[in-house]
């Protein structure tokens, strides 16, 4: 089903569970929902992993309530939606942020961290026409819909052909020969599908995208809808079925300088969590651990805003640590576990920082 989310499909399918989904919604990989207790105002925005309205557990009792997103607001990737919140109309929840108590919550507001933080003001989206951001033609509708449709399908088409044929083919080696050359005969088949996945999605990528180059597009254009269509594949198809198995080796690296990240020497990647590879720079002897990575888009105001992330040699990047776009980590600098570094941050050299946002982490 991971095609499905962040599709012009997703609304629908949500609805179909028990969902109460307003008009021209988007939702990308939620989490935790409970789609009976769940309801998105109009226009709304879920992005990536987002924990939604999950059910609390605690000394025995299972607790379910009501969460409700508003009309027009946005919650960031990561961020985590307590079961029972109520967003008003208009908020925007930061990357990898809580939401605070509703009572504390009003339309038009910005949180961001953990504990949340207030934010009197953020960056001005640039301007867009509606027709590109909210209220797009039905020319534009039935353009993303086909090419969303294929992503949908196109990754269980090639394993269930792909399949087909090697069973196919190895019921003739085991018929021919024995069991074990029929195993052998597998296993080869097995890495041929995992490294000729890798080549399809680096194929389409080079070829519908190009290099990757920092900049801003409208969510309902041509250059959004293949962007997101390559990102998915290589989430569905290349990291499962082959760079997954490459976490922690010398050899992920290489790889994913075949899709454009810029890697130095020796550099440990626990992680193949990387969209718009051209725009990570990572230096010598970096360390990425697990579910941890440079996140160098954001979906804010319905506009893809894609940037440049640097890092220095000798980073450490701890787990589940983010690094948005537009910022700069340092040589030598440690990203303690669930760090966030904010778009446009520059991390000191020699220096450590934890938490979200990130704030100089003191041992004590």
């Amino acid at each position: 089903m991971h095609g499905l989310f962040a599709t012009i499909y997703a609304p629908t399918w949500f609805r179909m569970l028990g969902a109460k989904v307003g008009k021209n919604t988007e939702i990308s990989t939620a989490n935790g929902v409970i789609p009976e207790m769940l309801t998105l105002g109009e226009e709304s925005f879920i992005a990536d992993a987002v924990m939604l309205g999950d059910e609390e557990i605690k000394g025995g009792w299972m607790t379910l309530k009501s969460t409700k997103i508003g009309n027009r607001s946005f919650v960031g990737n990561s961020a985590y939606i307590a079961d029972g919140t109520v967003l008003p109309d208009n908020v925007l929840i930061g990357v990898q942020s809580k939401t605070p108590d509703n009572l504390e919550m009003y339309d038009g507001q910005t949180w961001f961290g953990s504990p949340p933080l207030l934010l009197p003001a953020r960056e001005a989206a640039e301007k867009y026409p509606d027709h590109l951001t909210f209220k797009p033609s039905f020319k534009r509708r039935f353009m993303r819909g086909f090419i969303e449709g294929l992503r949908v399908v196109l990754p269980a088409a090639l394993a269930i052909g792909v399949g087909y044929m090697i069973v196919l083919e190895i019921i003739d080696v085991i018929n021919k020969y024995n069991i074990m050359t029929g195993l052998l005969a597998l296993t080869l088949a097995g890495l041929l599908y995992g490294v000729g996945c890798f080549i399809i999605v680096a194929l389409m990528k080079w070829t519908l995208i190009g290099r990757y180059q920092p900049r801003s597009a409208p969510m309902w254009t041509m250059f959004v809808w293949l962007s997101e269509g390559i990102t998915s594949l290589y989430e569905s198809v290349a990291i499962p079925n082959f760079l997954n198995y490459l976490r922690g080796t010398p050899m992920l690296p290489f790889f994913l300088r075949i899709l454009g990240v810029q890697i130095g020497k020796d550099v440990y990647m626990d992680t193949a969590d990387i969209t718009e590879f051209d725009c990570v720079s990572i230096g010598d002897r970096a360390e990425f651990n697990s579910f941890s990575g440079p996140q160098t888009h954001l979906f804010e105001d319905r506009i893809m805003k894609i940037g440049q992330v640097n890092i220095g040699n000798d980073v450490v990047v701890n787990s589940r640590s983010i690094i948005l776009y537009n910022a700069n980590v340092s040589h030598h600098a440690v990203l303690g576990p669930l760090t966030l570094v904010m778009k446009g941050e520059n991390i000191p050299a020699k220096s450590a920082w934890i938490g979200s946002p990130a704030v100089p982490w003191v041992h004590k």
